[in-house]
């Protein structure tokens, strides 16, 4: 009853917000969401950020991030009548596969949000997947979800945006993920080695082989191997280090993978896409057989990471890289690299294994940049 109290009585303060709410300062447009940042009307305080969509069964259906990261989805059906508080039971389906049973709670006698954990297998399903259903009170409503993929980390960017620098900031809160997603890499490099070719993103002349960037990847790098479940890791001296990397950045091996850590300083107009794009760009230049490449955006504890994969297996080679690039508070990116063997990528054991190492890299990543 403590529990339920308490998630009542943060929704409650949440929708106090939002239904009070002034605004929206910036923009979020993603196919058929709009919202923005919205501050609390009485007191003039960033409130939460949130986006929506009306369907012609009647309901709006919104996502909604508070000021302090806390997500969830929002339901308003005019027919609806509850109380404050009243649980309310909703079948999501996902693309006709993965089906949660939820329990929203009512927060106005039309609105209904359900709690939606930034770390839940809920919140990923809702991002990758193309369609959601919702069974509830008798009745199946149908929702497109072509663009999630861009709309939560645009969510992200505004709460964080308002958050540190103020409405004064508010802008196109989606225009850095869907400018990206939807353009070429704006790096190019020339050539180097399969899949550890990094030297696109050398930084700019002054701070080429700056010994603080170099100290900070080394910190950074000891940090990961450290959480990384690796087997016997070590850091690589200076003069083991590739070329292309030991300028900014700080290279380890363990039994069965290598990587590095990259300082990339802040180059105007670069986005986290792009780095990943270019990366994989320049391992697809270097690749001589068999390719395979994605890059994408995704949460770890309400930060948003870049990601890109490649694998190439040719007469010299069968390996996977793994891309894992975060935002660094000085500006610019930090960027983690696994290299692992291929081997038997058929193999179901292996492939059902690879995602959840790789989350273990990212996890180790986010936690070796520490607060």
């Amino acid at each position: 009853m403590v529990r339920i109290f308490s998630i009542v009585a943060f929704l409650l303060v949440v929708w106090a917000g939002a239904a009070n709410a002034r605004g929206p300062y910036g923009s979020i447009k993603v196919g058929a969401w709009s919202g923005g940042a919205f501050t609390d009307n009485q007191t003039g305080a960033f409130s939460n950020c949130i986006a929506s969509a009306t369907y012609n069964s009647g309901i709006n259906f919104g996502v909604v991030v508070s000021k302090d990261y806390k997500w969830f989805l929002a339901f308003t059906h005019n027919s609806w009548t509850l109380s404050q508080g009243q649980k309310f039971p909703i079948v999501l389906n996902f693309d006709n596969q993965a089906t949660f049973n939820v329990v929203g709670i009512g927060v106005a006698a039309t609105t209904v949000f359900v709690p939606m954990p930034d770390d839940s297998s809920l919140i990923r399903k809702f991002r990758a997947s193309r369609t959601m259903s919702a069974f509830a009170q008798g009745n199946l409503f149908q929702f497109n979800l072509n663009g999630t993929s861009v709309l939560i980390p645009a969510l992200v960017n505004c709460a964080k945006t308002i958050n540190d620098r103020g409405l004064s900031a508010a802008g196109d809160f989606a225009a850095p993920f869907a400018n990206a997603a939807n353009s070429t890499p704006k790096l190019t490099a020339p050539a180097g080695k399969p899949l550890t070719n990094t030297s696109s993103l050398q930084p700019g002349t002054p701070q080429e082989g700056s010994p603080e960037l170099q100290i900070e990847a080394m910190q950074i790098a000891s940090n990961f191997i450290l959480k990384a479940n690796l087997s016997r890791p070590s850091l690589l001296t200076r003069s083991e280090t590739p070329t292309a990397v030991a300028s900014t950045g700080a290279a380890w091996k363990a039994d069965g993978s290598t990587g590095f850590v990259r300082i990339i300083p802040p180059q105007q107009g670069t986005s986290g896409l792009d780095v990943a794009a270019a990366i994989v760009g320049n391992d697809a230049k270097e690749c001589k057989g068999k390719f395979a490449s994605a890059r994408n955006s995704e949460l770890i504890d309400s930060e948003v990471v870049f990601r890109g994969m490649s694998s190439c297996e040719d007469s010299e080679r069968s390996a996977i890289a793994e891309y894992f690039i975060f935002p660094r508070k000085a500006g610019g990116f930090i960027m983690f690299s696994v290299l692992t063997p291929s081997g038997s990528l058929n193999a179901t054991p292996q492939a059902q294994q690879r995602e959840e190492v790789n989350a273990g890299y990212r996890n180790a990543a986010f936690k070796a940049i520490g607060p």
